[in-house]
């Protein structure tokens, strides 16, 4: 026990530091703002899970969602690439059944 004395006071220490870091005023939106450690044992799960889909609703306000052009341009792409990868896969089985039913009479 004696050994692990001076971990374990480096780790509260530590762990104070850390949340005197998150209280203070940041730049950033209010969620990343609001983050805290969940310490095992703080707090209720409820109250962490409300927190965390809290948070997770307000990042997702941040995203940028792609316009309708872009969605339609990049679904014409994945669609092109989709009808080359099946052309090509078309014409390979069609060259190697003919090359094995050559072999086979």
């Amino acid at each position: 026990m004696g050994a692990e004395e001076p971990y374990r006071v480096l780790l509260i220490a530590s762990l104070k530091r850390v949340r005197q870091l998150l209280r203070m005023k940041s730049t950033l939106p209010e969620a990343s703002f609001r983050r805290r450690f969940a310490l095992k044992g703080e707090g209720n799960l409820i109250g962490r899970i409300r927190q965390f889909l809290k948070e997770c609703w307000s990042e997702l306000k941040l995203t940028q969602r792609p316009k309708k052009q872009e969605v339609i341009s990049y679904s014409m792409a994945v669609l092109f690439v989709i009808l080359a990868a099946a052309t090509y896969l078309a014409v390979l089985d069609f060259v190697f059944a003919r090359i094995f039913a050559f072999f086979q009479r």
